[in-house]
């Protein structure tokens, strides 16, 4: 079930749905919670869906999206970063695999779930299709 959740997220944050949320006690505990753990946090926009809401905000330089379920309980986190930042042997498998041109890189995030647990992901066009690739912590590559 986490790997589903996780996988959810990761595919809003690429495409993000826009169903209405109406429910006022999921907002205030995900708004109270984002109060608490991102006191820096500024810009911050809600988007809600009927699975999940989405605060959006800024720390320092640094863009975040916080994801939140319907009950107002952290799903998780991610942030936009560069891929030489990944572990070095994800870095090496994917550039020995998904080598450019054909391959090119059009996202990689980090997602670091409600147990603080951090996942990488990155996305590939090649030829007009896209490729994702989830990566652990430790560096293995797997193919969604």
């Amino acid at each position: 079930m986490k790997k589903f959740i996780i996988l959810t997220v990761i595919a809003f944050t690429f495409v993000t749905g826009s169903f209405a949320s109406n429910n006022e006690k999921t907002s205030s505990k995900a708004a109270a919670h984002l109060e608490a753990n991102y006191a820096n946090a500024k810009n911050v926009t809600w988007t809600y869906t009927e699975n999940y809401a989405k605060a959006s905000i800024t720390i320092g330089q640094e863009k975040l999206d916080v994801y939140y379920d319907t009950y107002g309980e952290l799903i998780g986190s991610t942030k936009t970063m560069a891929y030489d930042k990944l572990p070095k042997s994800a870095l090496e498998t994917f550039t020995t695999e998904y080598t450019f041109p054909d391959y090119q890189l059009t996202d990689c995030i980090a997602f670091t779930d409600a147990d603080n647990n951090t996942n990488y992901f990155i996305s590939f066009d090649l030829y007009g299709e896209s490729v994702m690739l989830s990566i652990s912590n430790n560096g293995t590559v797997s193919p969604m």
